[in-house]
């Protein structure tokens, strides 16, 4: 049966007749965006079946929405007015908000209970959740603001023995009289954990006492999230693994022995890497890596590393043996590097073995290495130098993050030596550093960053570059060219006997990831005695943060030579 083209007609026309309109709101620029993302009046514009009526109740609908997101953003007592003019052909919704006046925090009460409540030993613990806080007294109350201090409040109270941590009772009473908010959290702690049985899964190519060798927690220690992370950390950093997952089950019923569960998939076992950078201690730099995470199918490792810039030209060669019970592994490695730094150029061959204790957050080493040099100064080869080097290596580390730390402390030193019948200048040498961190408030962090150095011996010819100091630069005293502290000598700068340096450095954070920083460093080489003209330098940055460690920016003028120097840099050198 066909219908009449004129019934079709009459049929279609109410479907093409859809309401065309627009919305123009008026509000603060930040709110404003959140209603024009947010108000189902800007979703539903294209409706083809809209008209008066239904646009009309999303007018209605689009007052209340404004009123309850001013609200999520602070403003209790917000004045919404909207109105709708259809004179012309596309309708026109005009909504002004005034927002008024905004609710700050007047009080914030943190409450704790469960066995945390009472244990003298997470006192400092339940301190530093109350001094963490992100919701302080005198800033604008904000809903997402509101949940992401609660959600880390929860997550530093569960970082250490207490996993289950939970809210069990917040509220925000809001005077929208005089817009003032109090808070008040509860945080249930739950019952104190420890590890239990380390359980393994994912590994293909590798067997688990593989993963099992690396832990750096037992059975019946307090749980501690630093210590998953930092085991995760070394599990990605061995090579073997493209993914590591690490968690303990966070049940009540097994706070005594939660069982630790870690799921990896293996990575490749060839691996090529490439890379073009650039710094301001060497310019700009091309690195070429190849490794093999499991040579012969044995789990030992190789590395090679081909590093080319303007001064240093490296090559670096390793056999890593799979690491035993106690995270211990060993080293031989090989290199070849030559480098033209403040006009001395030196040729160096090195082998060694080295003994390492990686499963803590500072590994510690014994070597074993022997190196042949040669020494250029201008046209003129100095000497050839050779040392078969004894040496032991310890670190102690302790800071609230593995990355970008606030708080804490790392310190290094090593001490070792060449005999006389195996060097062609018997020495002892000793190098010692430390970085300390210190957080002033919530946005002021202090930095105080020294390192000493002492080589023992009867002169300072004979014993390989490697061994003798130099300083200036990116990371030890700014306002310098890069190693260009050290012993004058024909026309060059050398390394010398003797290492002082230290440096002063204040960042304020502005927002989560920017920082402006202010410096002074000083620092000096020289041989024997005493040396009385330290070479200073300071200047101010800008700090970003990410996830390998904070980029630098720094501008800096070494008082010494009367120089302004820029200096790029990322992450900490400790």
């Amino acid at each position: 049966m066909r219908l009449p083209l004129i019934l079709l007609l009459c049929l279609a026309g109410p479907a093409l007749a859809r309401l065309d309109y627009r919305v123009e709101i008026e509000a603060p620029r930040e709110l404003k965006s959140a209603l024009e993302k947010g108000l189902n009046i800007v979703r539903w514009r294209l409706d083809p079946d809209m008209d008066a009526e239904r646009l009309k109740r999303l007018v209605d609908d689009a007052v209340r929405e404004a009123r309850e997101a001013a609200a999520t953003d602070g403003y209790f007592s917000a004045q919404v007015r909207a109105e709708i003019e259809s004179a012309e052909e596309q309708w026109v919704v005009r909504l002004r908000v005034e927002p008024g006046e905004r609710t700050r925090v007047h009080e914030v009460d943190i409450r704790f209970s469960g066995p945390a409540a009472s244990d003298g030993e997470a006192r400092a613990l339940l301190a530093k959740v109350r001094a963490g806080w992100l919701l302080r007294r005198g800033q604008p109350f904000r809903q997402e603001d509101w949940e992401a201090a609660k959600r880390q409040a929860v997550r530093e109270l569960s970082g250490w023995r207490y996993a289950a941590a939970s809210i069990t009772d917040s509220q925000a009473f809001i005077d929208p009289q005089e817009h003032r908010a109090s808070l008040r959290v509860e945080i249930a702690s739950g019952p104190p954990f420890r590890f239990g049985e380390l359980h393994v899964s994912g590994a293909k190519r590798y067997p688990d006492a593989l993963i099992e060798n690396l832990v750096p927690v037992r059975p019946g220690d307090v749980y501690d999230r630093d210590k998953v992370v930092l085991y995760q950390r070394r599990l990605l950093e061995s090579g073997y693994f493209a993914s590591v997952q690490a968690e303990i089950d966070v049940q009540p019923q097994l706070a005594d022995a939660s069982p630790l569960r870690v799921a990896v998939i293996d990575a490749p076992k060839h691996h090529f890497e490439s890379g073009v950078g650039y710094n301001t201690d060497v310019g700009p730099r091309v690195e070429l890596r190849y490794t093999n995470q499991d040579v012969f199918d044995s789990a030992w490792r190789f590395r090679s590393a081909l590093n080319l810039d303007h001064k240093i030209q490296n090559l670096q060669l390793d056999l890593d043996t799979p690491p035993r019970p106690g995270g211990v592994w060993n080293n031989l490695f090989t290199r070849a590097r030559q480098q033209d730094i403040q006009n001395e150029t030196t040729r160096e061959l090195a082998v060694g073995v080295s003994q390492n204790y990686g499963a803590t957050a500072a590994p510690s080493a014994y070597i074993v290495s022997a190196h042949v040099e040669d020494q250029r100064i201008g046209e003129v080869i100095s000497d050839t130098r050779y040392a078969v080097y004894f040496g032991v290596r310890k670190s102690f580390r302790r800071t609230d993050a593995l990355v970008s730390p606030r708080e804490g402390y790392v310190l290094s030193a090593e001490i070792g030596g060449a005999p006389n019948a195996l060097a062609s200048q018997q020495f002892l040498r000793g190098v010692a550093s430390a970085s300390l961190f210190f957080p002033l408030g919530r946005s002021d962090d202090l930095l105080l960053r020294g390192q000493a150095g002492a080589v023992r011996s009867q002169a300072r010819e004979g014993i390989p570059s490697t061994f003798l100091f130099r300083t200036g630069g990116d990371q030890t005293v700014r306002g310098y060219a890069y190693e260009s502290i050290g012993i004058a000598q024909a026309g060059a700068v050398v390394g010398g006997r003797r290492l002082l340096v230290g440096s002063v450095e204040y960042t304020h954070w502005i927002g989560e990831n920017w920082g402006v920083a202010t410096f002074f460093d000083a620092g000096n080489v020289w041989d024997t005695g005493v040396r009385t003209d330290i070479a200073t330098g300071y200047g101010m940055g800008a700090r970003f943060r990410t996830p390998i460690g904070p980029i630098r920016a720094d501008l800096a003028y070494g008082a010494l030579h009367s120089d302004w120097r820029l200096h790029f840099s990322v992450g900490y050198g400790f």
